[in-house]
């Protein structure tokens, strides 16, 4: 079977707190087509493993800036 999963990484400019970063894992975590998702308050950066067949790049950044997030692509 052909691994079809994607990976995205991300920098946040500013993470609230760290209350923040783990609810952000948590609403991720539970988003149909993400496979994984662990954020890192020290660096600011989030990787997520996806399923493109499930969910599109697009959406997984619409997800974050809804949150508030301000995010760059890496």
């Amino acid at each position: 079977m052909e691994k079809t999963a994607k990976q995205i990484n991300l920098r946040v400019k500013e993470f609230s707190c760290t209350g923040c970063v783990t609810d952000i894992e948590t609403i991720l975590n539970n988003t149909i087509g993400i496979l994984k998702a662990k954020t890192d308050y020290a660096t600011g950066i989030i990787n997520i493993e996806y399923e493109p067949a499930e969910i599109e790049e697009n959406e997984i950044l619409s997800i974050l800036n809804k949150l508030g997030l301000q995010i760059k692509v890496i």
